[in-house]
């Protein structure tokens, strides 16, 4: 069905089905609305979505056109994070063909083309996806909210910026993911600093955990800063499983240092956390089955002549 028709009563219940499509996707807690769709938009959406989907040469024009209308290009950009809800749940997981898909990796077209138009329309696409996707209520969707930020790059901060400092700390926890998978600069480690210190333990936890692997010196800092320092052991605990991904003598120690401190204080949970943190240093699996543990002092003895820089030996 045309998602933009206009002849009579068709076309209205096609535009309030999708109106329905649409309030479904959306947080129904943001009641977020980027405008009126009159006639003159609908006309330029239809035509738009109609060289959209034929692939005619006038399509990139008639995408720029709307572009220049903040009200048009939500909607349309809603029509194209319906098309990627149609490939990611719309198809039965148990036909063939699906089957044959996913063992062979194939790109569903559909979704290649979702993904690569919501990133040409870039800062334009930002309050739709924030709202309609990255404050929802349930996961799925704010992934893909996090997915597609990630995909329009820096144009998005400035709304995520503002979602962090968000009362709800769902929100916050999302902005933070959200600004870490656009790429960690100057900027974006100073708002996830701010959220490593915010008075909700999940949103602490979800900053500290986005810095995996990336951010550079200032994160492995910040990462060792909240294993010692934060009051909530959950946190300690994922900031210890992400300082693990920073290959270097401080981080080693701190991490031994907080399974001492796990062993003195009873922590079980985090005192796993800090195995699993040291296997992933140590390069040594910890088994499977029955967890395979290592003593304080085999840590501390293999940390003595650990060189990062060399092949990493497995403690004995």
């Amino acid at each position: 069905m045309d998602p933009f028709p206009l002849d009579g009563h068709r076309g209205r219940i096609a535009l309030f089905a999708l109106s329905c499509l649409l309030a479904a996707c959306a947080s129904t807690e943001a009641k977020w609305s980027p405008g009126q769709l009159d006639q003159v938009r609908l006309e330029k959406c239809r035509l738009a979505e109609r060289a959209y989907r034929e692939e005619t040469p006038d399509y990139p024009g008639l995408r720029d056109d709307l572009a220049k209308d903040p009200v048009a290009a939500s909607w349309f950009v809603r029509m194209l994070i319906r098309d990627l809800f149609t490939v990611r749940e719309g198809r039965p997981l148990g036909e063939d063909q699906d089957l044959m898909r996913a063992a062979a990796k194939i790109e569903d077209p559909l979704e290649v083309r979702a993904l690569s138009e919501i990133g040409e329309f870039g800062a334009v696409a930002v309050p739709t996806v924030v709202n309609d996707l990255l404050r929802h209520s349930q996961p799925q969707p704010r992934e893909l909210g996090i997915e597609l930020l990630a995909r329009i790059g820096r144009p998005s901060l400035p709304a995520l910026r503002e979602m962090a400092h968000d009362g709800e700390p769902r929100h916050r926890r999302a902005a933070g993911r959200a600004m870490a998978a656009v790429g960690i600069d100057t900027e974006v480690m100073a708002m996830l600093t701010e959220l490593a210190a915010d008075p909700d333990f999940t949103v602490r936890a979800d900053a500290l955990r986005s810095l995996r692997g990336v951010g550079g010196a200032p994160a492995a800092a910040l990462l060792r800063r909240s294993l010692s320092s934060d009051s909530d052991p959950f946190v300690r605990r994922q900031a210890a499983l992400s300082l693990a991904a920073f290959v270097e003598l401080d981080s080693a120690n701190a991490i031994i240092e907080y399974l001492a401190r796990c062993q003195r204080e009873g922590d079980e949970r985090g005192e796993d956390a800090a195995q699993e943190a040291l296997c992933q240093l140590s390069g040594k699996a910890r088994g499977a089955g029955k967890k395979r543990e290592y003593p304080l002092l085999v840590w501390q003895t293999w940390v003595s002549t650990w060189k990062p820089e060399a092949k990493q030996p497995e403690p004995k």
